[in-house]
């Protein structure tokens, strides 16, 4: 299976998920195959969403500056 080099969007995504179940149909690939895909989009889409609501808290400029700080800390210094 010839895999995408970038996903880029959740349109893309969802159209590489609906090939996957099309391949799924056509017994091309099998359930556990087609269920690793699904993972790995799940967790790809959540990195997406996540992108999305940090475009839109940074367009205010005070959560800006206060997503810059908290993204500059050294949270493994932290204690336990």
């Amino acid at each position: 299976m010839k895999h995408p080099e970038y996903l880029l969007n959740a349109k893309s995504l969802f159209a590489h998920l609906m090939n996957t179940m099309e391949k799924l149909d056509n017994e091309e690939i099998d359930i556990s195959k087609a269920s690793a895909i699904s993972k790995l989009h799940n967790t790809a889409q959540g990195w997406l969403n996540y992108e999305l609501k940090r475009t839109v808290v940074s367009l205010n400029p005070e959560a800006k500056e206060e997503m810059r700080n908290i993204e500059l800390k050294n949270f493994d210094s932290l204690p336990q």
